[in-house]
């Protein structure tokens, strides 16, 4: 039974839906749930190792929130639970990290029949689409801003602790990108606005640690943090939030290199 795989909508249900539909271009019925998903996912699976594994568990372990996500807005919509939840629990079932080691053709025979991913489609169109989404050259700029945050950490000259403070925002964005196909715009919202948060709550201890910085080494970082931070929040529709907040980012970051020895 031939079943549309929606290609424009932006809700959990559409992204479910890709993310099954591209993992069972597969035709090689030899491979696992794990080779499976690490496909789909975009993760290499070639002499698969723990590294592997995690990562795929942890991105299985969101698409489950996206069912959770999805059943929520369902109910929200009124639609009788009768209607979905057997089909969307075999959803749950066939992402569940406890069945990476079956057979794929198995997991598929079991939980991904027709009848379920004809449901999956149909909730895509029922659903509204989120208010936000990213373009590929959104997703595109910020990889590159982000490697430019990457290697301004990596730069000489940066006392430990304002490297550590930057490097857990960097791995913030860049979680929020890796999931982003699973998750939407969400993850990057949240992580944009941490850096806010944490920056404020910390200022004084990372004004602190800055005042032994090289002064380019730190002019470098700040401004990459800032343009990165920046992209992120756009993507993640605070477009309209950027200029009073990041004003405070950059006053930040001036006032810590302001002090630095020229």
């Amino acid at each position: 039974m031939a079943y549309p795989t929606p290609t424009e909508e932006s809700n959990p249900a559409a992204r479910l839906s890709r993310l099954i539909a591209k993992a069972m271009r597969t035709n090689d019925s030899s491979k696992s749930a794990l080779e499976a998903w690490g496909d789909a996912l975009d993760i290499p699976t070639e002499g698969i190792g723990l590294e592997c594994t995690h990562d795929i568990a942890q991105l299985l372990t969101e698409c489950t929130e996206e069912v959770r996500l999805l059943k929520l807005a369902l109910r929200h919509q009124g639609v009788p639970e009768a209607l979905y939840s057997q089909h969307i629990s075999h959803v749950e079932h066939a992402l569940s990290v406890t069945n990476l080691n079956a057979a794929w053709s198995t997991t598929v025979s079991n939980y991904l029949g027709s009848n379920v991913l004809l449901s999956l489609a149909w909730c895509s169109y029922v659903l509204p689409n989120e208010s936000v989404g990213a373009t590929d050259d959104d997703l595109i700029g910020l990889a590159a801003l982000l490697r430019e945050l990457e290697d301004a950490l990596q730069a000489p000259g940066l006392p430990e602790a304002v490297r550590a403070a930057f490097t857990k925002h960097l791995l913030g964005m860049q979680r929020a990108m890796k999931i982003f196909p699973v998750r939407g715009v969400k993850p990057m919202k949240e992580a944009s606005r941490a850096i806010l948060a944490d920056l404020n709550i910390d200022k004084d201890e990372i004004r602190d640690a800055a005042s032994t910085a090289d002064r380019s080494a730190m002019g470098n970082l700040g401004n990459s943090l800032f343009k990165a931070w920046k992209k992120t929040a756009e993507i993640a529709g605070d477009a309209d939030k950027i200029v009073k907040t990041g004003r405070q980012l950059v006053e930040f970051v001036s006032d810590a290199i302001d002090k630095l020895p020229a």
